[in-house]
């Protein structure tokens, strides 16, 4: 592995969004704020699964989008990113998060992770971009990384022998926020540009957004830390943690952007907002680690989401009449569907 200096400033999304960030800003202006204009939190209530954007982000300009590929076998696999590399100049990877060699310390667990592939060396190394940046609750962290990597460091970073578990296939497909079905073969996926689009419809009908979502999540993290329930709910909540902080910061304008046109008492009150979300992944970090000592305290948990929803309510009317309060009903205006270019 060799690392360059080009390693791309964090968005401060999550695993997944990040580096589809990063493959969409390449191809179409506009698509960042798109991204923030959809997050939305959506739970199912029946099955616990979440959506948080409620724009099918996979979904691209001129009738296409990102479809999953999937193959048994590394040499298939390969030249199946190979081809899509020579098409399209990147590719989208699934790579297994614990088998990252850039991350410091230890991650938290395997789980597949959005990597981009934008090039090749002479010799065939793959050149590898990955812009996420993390502190993992058992003390490791990650730091945006670019650089070159062989094939058999690439066949490594995204062999999933034994396939995905329930939650990250159920993750896998929802990771868009609208279903994408998941590749046959899940032992190597990749993502490619296929001719179609996205049904933006939530299978079911138990979705919960706003402040139930949040106090169904409060409900089964706190069954998941006290141990009498297995959800995996702590990657998604600190993933809509990570979203709607983006959205917020674009919104104010301290994301390097010209952000949203607010007297002082609005910005005053979308300040509160973030405030909340950027306070819940230190609060995820301490009750995880508190539960792993055998001492799980659902009052802080239910502090904090009661706390959020109730900020959260709060700005509502100001997030929609901007255009950053998305429902799981009504989609906002796609406008990358109008900035013309070949994707």
């Amino acid at each position: 592995m060799l690392t360059d200096p080009t390693a791309p400033p964090s968005e401060g999304l999550s695993c997944y969004t990040e580096n589809l960030a990063g493959y969409l800003s390449a191809r179409a202006p506009g698509s960042a704020e798109l991204l923030a204009r959809s997050v939305r939190l959506a739970v199912d209530r029946d099955t616990g699964r979440f959506s948080h954007h409620n724009r099918a982000l996979n979904d691209l300009p001129d009738g296409r989008r990102l479809g999953y590929r999937g193959a048994p076998d590394a040499e298939t696999a390969l030249r199946g990113i190979a081809a899509e590399l020579a098409e399209r100049g990147r590719v989208l990877v699934v790579a297994d998060s614990g088998a990252l060699p850039w991350v410091c310390g230890t991650a938290d667990a395997h789980a597949p992770h959005l990597l981009l592939v934008d090039g090749r060396t002479r010799n065939g190394d793959w050149h590898v971009v990955d812009g996420f940046s993390a502190l993992f609750s058992g003390g490791g962290s990650q730091d945006p990384f670019s650089g070159t990597l062989s094939t058999a460091e690439l066949t490594t970073l995204l062999c999933f022998p034994h396939g995905l578990s329930e939650v990250h296939r159920t993750r896998n497909t929802l990771a868009f926020g609208f279903p994408v079905p998941p590749p046959r073969y899940e032992t190597y996926q990749w993502l490619v540009e296929e001719r179609g689009s996205t049904k933006e419809e939530l299978p079911g009908k138990a979705w919960l957004t706003g402040p139930p979502a949040l106090a169904e999540t409060a409900r089964r993290l706190t069954a998941d830390l006290s141990g009498q329930a297995t959800h995996g709910v702590l990657e998604d909540v600190w993933a809509a943690a990570q979203h709607h902080l983006f959205r917020d910061n674009r919104m104010l304008g301290t994301a390097g952007t010209a952000g949203t046109v607010l007297s002082s008492e609005e910005r005053q009150a979308i300040g509160i907002t973030t405030s909340k979300w950027r306070e819940l992944p230190r609060v995820l970090r301490f009750a995880a680690n508190s539960a792993r000592r055998g001492r799980p305290r659902p009052s802080l948990i239910d502090g904090a989401f009661t706390a959020l929803a109730d900020a959260e309510e709060q700005t509502l009317p100001l997030h929609r009449a901007h255009g950053y309060a998305a429902s799981t009903a009504a989609p906002v205006p796609r406008p990358l569907a109008h900035q013309g270019g070949r994707l």
